[in-house]
């Protein structure tokens, strides 16, 4: 495969609903060692190729795998009446054709992947090192009373229109603030009430996650002041989970793999150094 190009490898259903698998591959030079293979999951309401800008900042050479799971863009999110978000993403999983060396989830997804990691620690894929980037992971919220229902479906609605304005790339930073909110509205029509409800139910099972039992190494990368992903609670993660490295800045935003991609990618090649991330200009145009 021509470097830096995508295609879908691979694709099925189960109930009605898609999973598809999309690779980024070279072909390796005879005799060479294979190269490392990433596996990427989106976030809620996110695409698959939410990942390109990141793998820009990594070596061709690397082997990426990014998921398309049933929480993406457009989905009218009634997946979970055939498996919760840990369930779809081991059918995920399940598509590759070669076990990952890292995998690599963005916010709701790597909730998804926590739990799976927590309750499942002998899944196959169990003890391959992950980074969580801004993980939603919350232990901290109060019992689900009117007042928080409220801030929480704020909290969601905000973080939506966020996405949007990201995914919208450079029109999103000239797009008037009213035409924005037109656009917001309209994907939110067709999110909530069901996508908002499931993607909460989700995050309700969390507190409760035995991550003690994670073997994985994990890293997480996160803004300080992402109010998505609470420090606080990255904290509680980090001392009860056996491995875990958090990197936190305060120039990152949630959705930093698609704003500030070379700073994760720096942290994912310090992480697992095998990715050899090159450090100049130079190296880059000749990995």
């Amino acid at each position: 495969m021509t470097a830096g190009r995508w295609r879908q490898e691979r694709t099925g259903h189960v109930d009605g609903t898609e999973l598809a698998v999309w690779g980024r591959r070279e072909d390796p030079d005879a005799g060479a060692a294979p190269a490392p293979h990433v596996v990427l999951v989106h976030g809620f309401e996110e695409r698959w190729d939410s990942w390109k800008p990141l793998l820009e900042h990594l070596p061709r050479t690397v082997r990426a795998s990014a998921l398309s799971l049933p929480w993406r863009a457009g989905s009218a999110h009634t997946w979970p009446r055939h498996g919760d978000a840990a369930t779809w993403l081991s059918r995920g999983f399940d598509a590759l054709d070669r076990p990952p060396d890292l995998v690599v989830a963005h916010s709701f997804g790597a909730c998804a992947l926590l739990q799976l990691l927590a309750r499942h620690p002998t899944h196959p894929y169990g003890a391959v090192p992950a980074a969580l980037v801004a993980p939603v992971w919350r232990v901290g919220d109060p019992s689900l009373t009117p007042e928080f229902f409220a801030e929480a479906r704020t909290r969601f609605r905000r973080t939506i229109t966020e996405g949007l304005r990201v995914q919208l790339h450079s029109r999103g930073r000239t797009v008037h603030g009213e035409l924005l909110r037109i656009m917001a509205g309209k994907v939110l029509e067709r999110v909530e009430p069901e996508g908002f409800l499931q993607f909460y139910l989700e995050l309700a099972r969390l507190p409760d996650l035995p991550v003690e039992k994670i073997t994985a190494p994990l890293l997480v990368v996160s803004g300080l002041g992402d109010t998505a992903a609470p420090g606080g609670d990255l904290e509680v993660l980090r001392g009860r989970a056996r491995d875990v490295t958090v990197h936190r800045a305060p120039d990152l935003g949630h959705f930093c793999q698609t704003e500030q991609p070379a700073q994760v990618a720096r942290q994912l090649t310090d992480f697992l150094p095998m990715l050899r991330l090159p450090h100049s200009a130079e190296e880059m145009r000749t990995a």
